[in-house]
């Protein structure tokens, strides 16, 4: 429930996907998805369900928190985030104060951590909102201290570095950190977390830090929280003997949406038979013949091997489409997928479908051009192609892609 002080539209105007409003959105209200654009990535809420259930179990006696930053990974965080609870995650957490400003304001009203280390002057925001803050030094635990006495009562969760060196205090000065918090009127210590660094890749280390974190926790004794998280999705699913344990929580992010983070991981969460929750789609918008020795798009960076039959695809780097899939992506057609020709465009993007005669030859204007997900490339694939991740590609959607949603409860 959206806490009053606070104007959560004004940090961030939800929509109707749960992805911020604009002008351009209440043009198209009465527009149906493929008559505002021939892009549209296409959001299954029953594969978000099936994993969430298939996650939980392997956590238990752990419990999930869900992960919704990013407009949950580009899958919309308002819609993604009121199915989780459906499916009983009693935990959620964002990367902003807007992000659980947006939710808050959807009617969302179980505990949201904020994951950023905040700054003095949006603490106030955290009390007014019910959002629960991540203490990351002892000059943030001395804010939130003074924050609580002036705003109300705030929840905090103490992050410690255990290796990352991103955020958090050192593990020597936790317990003193734990003790300030914890003499603080108002302020709730509700738990004590880490981030590992590695647990889609070198397991070694990441032993090494849960290592550390189980001493640091083992060591403060009649100081210790309710709760403790270290465990995230790679973790649960490569090394679910440490992940679920009782009095932690286990913070699913990519894996909710059926996605890994690396070639490592993707064995583990195929194991697991997670499913990908988006399938990017976009439309044959012109064909054309082009004739040995010419060349397409910007750059001239690609020239036909032989006469070519080529396609122009509605999807661009404006829309999130990477720039770097320029000659190195592919693109699902009709059953077969296609190398992307020439440069990445703002708004476009072009294949080639073979010489003419081939099976590109069936291809017509208003065809399915699959971007990533069934009947095209994996997504791990694009984003390989890409020189990045999967997560990249989700996120990185622009807001004139069109969200649709499919839900099966099961």
């Amino acid at each position: 429930m959206a806490r009053p002080g606070v104007r959560a539209d004004a940090l961030h105007p939800p929509g109707e996907n749960g992805r911020a409003a604009s002008a351009v959105d209440s043009r198209m209200t009465d527009l149906e998805p493929t008559e505002s654009a021939p892009l549209r990535a296409e959001i299954d809420l029953g594969a978000v369900r099936h994993n969430v259930r298939t996650l939980a179990r392997m956590a238990d006696p752990a419990r999930p928190l869900g992960v919704v930053k990013a407009d949950a990974y580009g899958h919309g965080a308002v819609r993604v985030a009121r199915t989780l609870v459906e499916e009983g995650v009693r935990h959620l957490a964002v990367a902003t104060v807007g992000e659980g400003a947006e939710l808050r304001e959807a009617g969302v009203e179980v505990p949201i951590l904020v994951f950023a280390a905040p700054l003095r002057e949006q603490i106030p925001a955290y009390a007014r909102l019910g959002l629960a803050v991540t203490v990351s030094s002892a000059e943030v635990a001395r804010h939130v201290a003074e924050a609580a006495r002036t705003h109300g009562p705030i929840a905090a969760h103490l992050k410690v570095d255990t290796g990352m060196h991103r955020l958090g205090v050192r593990p020597e000065d936790t317990r003193e950190t734990v003790r300030a918090l914890r003499e603080a009127p108002g302020v709730s210590l509700d738990a004590i977390w880490t981030h590992l660094a590695t647990a889609d890749g070198d397991l070694a280390f990441a032993h090494r830090q849960l290592d550390a974190f189980d001493a640091l926790a083992d060591s403060l004794g009649d100081l210790a929280p309710p709760l403790y998280h270290v465990a995230n999705g790679p973790m649960l699913v490569r090394m679910g003997e440490r992940a679920a344990r009782p009095g932690t929580l286990v913070r699913l992010g990519g894996v909710l949406y059926g996605l890994a983070s690396s070639r490592e991981l993707w064995p583990s969460v195929e194991a697991a038979g997670l499913q990908p929750a988006m399938r990017l789609v976009s439309r044959v918008v012109h064909l054309q013949a082009v004739a040995a020795g010419e060349s397409v798009s910007y750059g001239r960076t690609w020239t036909a091997p032989g006469d070519r039959r080529i396609a122009t695809i509605a999807a661009g780097y404006a829309d999130g489409l990477p720039r770097a899939l320029s000659n190195t992506g592919r693109v699902g057609i009709g059953g077969a997928t296609y190398p992307i020709a020439g440069r990445v465009c703002m708004d476009m993007i072009l294949v080639d479908l073979g010489p003419p005669g081939g099976r590109g030859g069936d291809v017509r204007i208003g065809d399915e051009a699959v971007l990533f997900g069934r009947g095209g490339p994996a997504i791990l694939d694009q984003s390989e192609a890409a020189r990045t991740m999967p997560y990249e590609l989700t996120c990185a959607l622009g807001s004139r892609v069109q969200r649709t949603y499919a839900d099966s409860r099961g």
